[in-house]
């Protein structure tokens, strides 16, 4: 291939119909069971990870939640980062632990996973209109008075308020206002 042509170009010009991976005849992958037997791991080939896999760079995320931290620190503001962009209650952890306020999830199957695991500090940033995902939703404000219920329309609030008190609770909420992005109230 010359320095002119692109990849592009190579993958037309060689008839390949479709990228192709190359990938070593020793990779069997593993199944999530055996990855989990062997979370605590180190080296594992990622040739032999089975897919999806969140792969880290450990000194990486570290440095940039202390210094995330040390900057917001410095103006006085609070972190609650989104677990959507990792999806790991182990990160999660480190995020608390450098001093984060909490951790947003987007749905209650996401708060539940992050609460079994032992975070309890959780903002669920969507609103849950079902009575079933509402009882879900309640059910960690039964555990953790740090759990956080967001809504975004009056039926939505006066559903969660009925199904709190029916069951004795008091939900600490926000209420999600619309800054240009696809959920909220009108500001």
């Amino acid at each position: 291939m010359t320095d002119s042509a692109s990849r592009r170009t190579f993958i037309a010009a060689t008839g390949m119909a479709a990228a192709h991976v190359w990938v070593p005849g020793t990779a069997r992958g593993y199944s999530a069971a055996e990855m989990r037997a062997m979370e605590e791991t180190i080296g594992v080939s990622k040739w032999e990870l089975d897919t999806p896999a969140l792969c880290v760079d450990l000194d990486a995320l570290e440095s940039n939640i202390t210094t995330m931290q040390a900057r917001l620190a410095a103006k006085g503001l609070g972190a609650r980062p989104h677990a959507k962009t990792h999806k790991s209650a182990d990160i999660a952890k480190k995020q608390l632990a450098a001093g984060a306020l909490g951790i947003c999830t987007s749905k209650v199957s996401e708060a539940e996973v992050l609460m079994a695991a032992g975070i309890d500090r959780i903002c669920m940033t969507t609103p849950n209109p079902s009575p079933s995902k509402i009882r879900r939703a309640l059910a960690l404000s039964a555990k953790s008075a740090q759990f956080i219920h967001a809504v975004d329309e009056e039926k939505n609030a006066r559903d969660l308020s009925a199904a709190a008190k029916a069951a004795g609770l008091t939900a600490s909420v926000v209420i999600d206002v619309a800054v240009g992005t696809r959920s909220g109230i009108p500001a």
